[in-house]
């Protein structure tokens, strides 16, 4: 069975072919999120608030290995745009030695971890936390090669394998949270061993599909040849840096949250970043599929049809989160009552108003910079996003003696995506316009001699 896809005839075929089984894998990773957050939920409000304060860590180490996946998929994706297979296997072997020695890194902070609680200002339910935690830090390995493997196998244009067997861990991961958390009463512990349990059979399967030879970039160290390193952490320290300064701001967040609402703030804060996470998971499989895409036709110097999948990303990822939000907005109540969060309607109220324009303005940015990845370009979404979440903890802070009960957060970060996914657009619309001109003088020079 042929898995991968034809990228450079019809790109925007291929847009579908490879977001189409993403769509389905980033949907139910969100439900599994929610369901898991549930699960939580009925332990009591304390394990609910251990798990919150603790998530932007658990996303920090995801991020790291999604970051040296993106950067791998980048090479990968643009050797293969020049039919240079040799370097695309030395890729993949880089991104495997930096995942090996992130997760040291990873391990030794564990030594850190109760100061890191002490600067989060969380007084409350410490024990909790570290319980949840600590396994993860050690165990971090496992979804730093999860996340590497499943950016390079989408580099070959093979989404559906990741795509059936992350599902199929996940599931394992649901039927695992409740033994684990209430049958063996293990209860938090449960819940970051069901994660690790279920993560490492992706990992162990993953392997097993390299190894065997199914997969068209080759995994053998002979092909290791030492300083393409260095052009994986081009794309990925951007990306980490991106989404390692989101994690302290939504850290930052919900310690102003914590002064201001106490722990339901911080309650409401991970239910809603939960939610959105649930509402983007189209767009977010559409945002990994063009950067892909955008790393073959850089690589082919075909930038007319990558200006094309850049509108056309644009047009269906906002159309489509649009419609989704609209639908939250009439059914917000329901949703947020499932995680105990009860007696904040007015709360839930702006939080759902201010999505539906907030979630467009996302759109935005994300496939700015998924384009921007694969063309190697990360530095010039770095820029953009850092100012964006600089912008995001100043306004709240500025804000926040004025606007309480959380609403300085929520206006905060709306003004600051709006005001970027401006910025992104108008700045990768003029990129690839002048190196769309680029390409017609030279084909010109070429066609005149």
């Amino acid at each position: 069975m042929v898995y991968n896809v034809d990228i450079l005839s019809n790109p925007k075929s291929a847009f579908w072919k490879l977001s189409s089984p993403l769509i389905l894998l980033s949907i139910f990773q969100a439900c599994y999120s929610l369901i898991d957050m549930f699960w939580v939920s009925q332990l009591s409000q304390e394990a609910f608030f251990a798990i919150g304060v603790m998530a932007p860590l658990f996303t920090l180490i995801i991020t790291f290995g999604d970051a040296v996946g993106i950067g791998t998929n980048s090479i990968i994706s643009r050797e293969l745009g020049k039919k240079d297979f040799e370097n695309s296997y030395n890729s993949i072997l880089h991104g495997i030695v930096a995942c090996g020695v992130l997760s040291v890194g990873i391990i030794l902070s564990t030594f850190f971890l109760e100061d890191i609680l002490s600067l989060l200002n969380v007084t409350e339910s410490v024990d909790l936390a570290m319980t949840y935690i600590f396994p993860i830090f050690i165990f971090s390995f496992v979804f730093l090669f999860s996340s590497l493997f499943v950016n390079t196998l989408q580099a070959e244009g093979n989404s559906r394998i990741p795509t059936r067997l992350l599902i199929l861990t996940n599931i394992l991961n649901l039927i695992l949270d409740p033994i684990l958390i209430f049958v063996f009463d293990l209860g938090i512990l449960g819940a970051s061993l069901a994660t690790i349990l279920s993560t490492s059979i992706a990992v162990v399967y993953f392997l097993y599909w390299y190894l065997s030879g199914r997969s068209e970039v080759v995994l053998n160290f002979k092909y290791f040849k030492p300083g393409i390193v260095y052009e994986i952490f081009v794309v990925a320290v951007p990306n980490f840096l991106m989404e390692g300064l989101w994690c302290v701001s939504v850290m930052y967040f919900n310690r102003i949250l914590i002064d201001q609402l106490g722990t339901v703030g911080v309650l409401l804060y991970t239910t809603s970043l939960n939610i959105e996470t649930f509402i983007l998971s189209p767009e977010i499989a559409f945002g990994k599929a063009v950067l892909t895409i955008s790393g073959h036709l850089y690589g082919a110097e075909d930038y007319e049809k990558l200006k094309e999948i850049y509108g056309y990303s644009l047009y269906i990822s906002i159309l489509l989160v649009l419609i989704t939000a609209i639908a939250f907005f009439f059914v917000r109540d329901y949703v947020f009552a499932l995680f105990s969060v009860t007696n904040m309607e007015t709360s839930v109220f702006y939080i759902a108003l201010i999505g539906i324009f907030l979630l467009p303005c996302k759109q935005v940015i994300i496939m700015s910079n998924k384009i921007l990845d694969g063309m190697g370009k990360s530095y010039h979404s770095l820029i953009l996003s850092n100012g964006t979440i600089i912008s995001q903890i100043i306004l709240t802070t500025l804000l926040s003696p004025v606007l309480t009960q959380g609403i300085c957060v929520l206006i905060g970060i709306f003004i600051s995506e709006f005001i970027f996914a401006i910025i992104n657009y108008i700045l990768l619309r003029n990129m690839l316009n002048g190196k769309n001109r680029l390409e017609e003088r030279i084909q010109s020079k070429k066609n005149n001699s």
